[in-house]
């Protein structure tokens, strides 16, 4: 779906004075629920993105394999985004198959979008810590930004390479994740909602109500295919 509208991007890039920006948010996303989409959301508000990419993974890396299939997850995905403009899918993990690497996504990405296009890849402070253990992670910086999402009150330390990593790239202002292509680390705090993938399934499994921890049209999507039961 995200594919479908790359040459509109790049058309606007090159007829806009703003410059484009676009960031990622990757995830096995099994379900997608309503603290995905408020993060992203809010991500879209504060640092003006012209489009937010939710990325689901075909097959993690660092996690165990999701319980339902990729198309499902891609399906909710699909589903959950519908209502908002500057949230779409983006299915090339789910089209590529096999292991899902984001230093793979990242370099289709800058081959479609140009090399003035900003991309800032969005994780949690949780996968952040872990960067020093993915693949070719010394190349990230090379083709988008980093953006850190973290919870109030958390002050976790890095370990040598990585704290080596922030202090040489991290941004002196959040203007920086526009004005450049990529490079930048910036740390941001959010009050997420206390929703979880696993609390989904948990109660999905113990036959209790999902009832507003996730998009309705993905709670008819899970109730119809009889999912996490």
């Amino acid at each position: 779906m995200a594919n479908s509208k790359v040459e509109k991007l790049n058309a606007k890039n090159n007829n806009a004075e703003k410059r484009i920006s676009v960031a990622i948010m990757g995830g096995t996303f099994d379900p997608i629920h309503n603290g995905h989409l408020r993060t992203a959301v809010d991500i879209v508000d504060r640092f003006h993105f012209t489009q937010l990419r939710l990325v689901p993974c075909f097959k993690p890396v660092h996690k165990s394999h999701p319980s339902i299939s990729a198309k499902q997850r891609l399906d909710m995905v699909s589903l959950a985004v519908q209502s908002h403009p500057n949230l779409l899918v983006d299915e090339r993990e789910i089209q590529r198959t096999g292991p899902s690497y984001t230093i793979d996504t990242l370099i289709e990405l800058r081959n479609e979008l140009g090399p003035d296009v900003s991309i800032t890849m969005v994780v949690g402070m949780d996968s952040f810590i872990s960067l020093p253990r993915w693949h070719q992670w010394q190349r990230i910086l090379n083709y988008a930004h980093i953006l850190v999402v973290s919870r109030p009150g958390w002050h976790p330390e890095f370990g040598i390479e990585l704290q080596e990593l922030v202090e040489k790239s991290r941004a002196q202002s959040t203007a920086e994740l526009q004005s450049a292509p990529a490079g930048k680390i910036h740390m941001e705090t959010l009050t997420a909602l206390g929703i979880s993938s696993s609390m989904i399934r948990s109660l999905c499994e113990h036959n209790k109500s999902i009832a507003y921890l996730l998009p309705e049209s993905v709670h008819a999507y899970i109730d119809q295919h009889t999912l996490y039961q």
